[in-house]
């Protein structure tokens, strides 16, 4: 049998280290990893979830925009409080649809512009609603007859509130949303 020369002079052996990881080493890495990756994926959903949310009032913002553009072209149908109410989806369609081959006048016109505004509510915002109030400044005498068609603008003040409902990220469900817009047509 041979000796090494440690076992020949009495000298304690020692012992060469492995090199590498041990199992709980890995087992250490993987816990991390795996923490690190779920962070990752909450983060990615809130981010969905709020892209989701900026898009919503970016299309509240566009709806309003366009009855307030639509009210600017029919300053007599303001001035006749056509516009004043609540609007949805579910609104009624005209009876003339002012068309080009039937003339309507400024009522119509209204009554056709809110029911148009009504749909794109119902298509671009989920449950939604839209109120529009025109109040005339105090003082001013109301326009009449061919006073009204002639009236360049609208001295007062129109609030236009879209509602719709977005979905949490709670068990709460779905939670009301109101974007509120003071205009001058």
């Amino acid at each position: 049998m041979l000796l090494s020369t440690a076992e020949r002079s009495g000298e304690p052996m020692q012992r060469n280290h492995a090199s590498g990881f041990s199992l709980l080493e890995v087992m250490v890495a993987v816990l991390i990893f795996s923490v690190g990756l779920i962070g990752l994926g909450l983060l990615l959903t809130s981010s969905i979830r709020a892209n989701h949310v900026g898009f919503l009032h970016s299309q509240a913002t566009f709806v309003a925009e366009s009855i307030a553009d639509r009210m600017r072209s029919n300053v007599p149908g303001v001035w006749l409080n056509a516009y004043n109410g609540v609007w949805d989806a579910a609104t009624a369609p005209p009876a003339p649809t002012c068309e080009a081959a039937v003339a309507c006048n400024p009522a119509q016109v209204a009554a056709r512009d809110v029911w148009a505004w009504g749909r794109m509510l119902g298509q671009l915002l989920p449950a939604s609603a839209g109120t529009v109030l025109c109040t005339p400044q105090a003082g001013r005498p109301i326009p009449a007859g061919v006073a009204l068609l002639s009236s360049p603008t609208y001295n007062g003040s129109c609030t236009i509130t879209i509602t719709w409902t977005e979905q949490s990220a709670s068990a709460a469900g779905a939670v009301p949303e109101t974007f509120t817009w003071v205009v001058t047509p």
